[in-house]
Formats: C-alpha cells, sequence, structure tokens
C-alpha cells in the first residue's frame, strides 16, 4: 500500500511539475494576472503577400473554439478591420449562455468575405495562434492570417 501512495505522489508531482513548466515558458495561461478574469486577447495581422486582398466590405472574425469542435465558445466581430488588429474576447463574448472561457481552447481568426458568421467560405482568409490549444488568461495572442479558404 505504501508504494503505491508514493507512485502516486510521484505521478502527481510530475504533472504539477510540467505544468508550472508550460505556463513559465509561455504555453499556457489561466487567467488575466491583472484581473484574475479568463480572457484572450492579442493581435491579429495579414502576411505581407495577402495584404494586397483585403477589401473595404470585408469583416473580422476572432473565434475561440473546443479543440475538434466546429461552433465556436466565444466570439467578436470586427466591421472593416485596420491591420494591425487589436481583440479581446471575454465571457460576456461567450455563445450559449451559461458557457465560460475554460478549459483547452483553439483561438482562430476568419477574414469573411460576405460577412456573414458560419463556416468559412472559398475566399476567405483564415489563420491560428501558433500553440493551439491552449488555455485562456492571455493578452498576447498573435494570430497571423495566413491562408485563403480554397
Amino acid at each position: 500500500m505504501a508504494a503505491y501512495n508514493l507512485r502516486t505522489f510521484g505521478m502527481a508531482g510530475s504533472i504539477i511539475g510540467l505544468a508550472a513548466l508550460a505556463a513559465w515558458l509561455g504555453l499556457a495561461h489561466s487567467c488575466d494576472p491583472e484581473t484574475g478574469e479568463a480572457v484572450v486577447a492579442g493581435r491579429v495581422t495579414i502576411a505581407p503577400a495577402l495584404a494586397d486582398q483585403v477589401r473595404p466590405t470585408d469583416v473580422l472574425f476572432v473565434m475561440v473554439k473546443r479543440p475538434g469542435s466546429p461552433r465556436p465558445v466565444a466570439a467578436t466581430r470586427i466591421e472593416h478591420p485596420q491591420f494591425p488588429v487589436a481583440f479581446e474576447l471575454t465571457n460576456a463574448d461567450v455563445m450559449v449562455q451559461g458557457s465560460e472561457l475554460r478549459g483547452m481552447v483553439d483561438v482562430m481568426a476568419r477574414l469573411d468575405r460576405d460577412g456573414q458568421a458560419g463556416p468559412a467560405q472559398a475566399g476567405d482568409i483564415e489563420g491560428r495562434y501558433a500553440k493551439n490549444p491552449t488555455l485562456p488568461g492571455g493578452r498576447d495572442f498573435e494570430i497571423t492570417l495566413d491562408s485563403v479558404k480554397q
């Protein structure tokens, strides 16, 4: 029985150590250090090769989804974006009442041609946070729009 308990404590200590290392390296977030709230904030840029494709009628959507899910947990809509664009998503931006920004998420953005929420259409320009999946709680999310939907 004692060996089992020591093994359990050793595994728990290893997990805690890995989580601490991930947080120290900036690979994980938990909450905004200033407010203590769940927030996903940062900046969206567009790849220089695609910058000339931005139209005045385009709409920028920044979304937070659960890994593997097609539906956003939270989203914001930015009309007539001028790049780079700052964004911030909080629990006020969740799509379903009672949901929260917590747990592992994917952060992504889409420059949408028709301005309609929904799946990406041909010609939309997309980008993702390079360290997806991640945890909410940071203000340093950098997304580059670099992929044109075919």
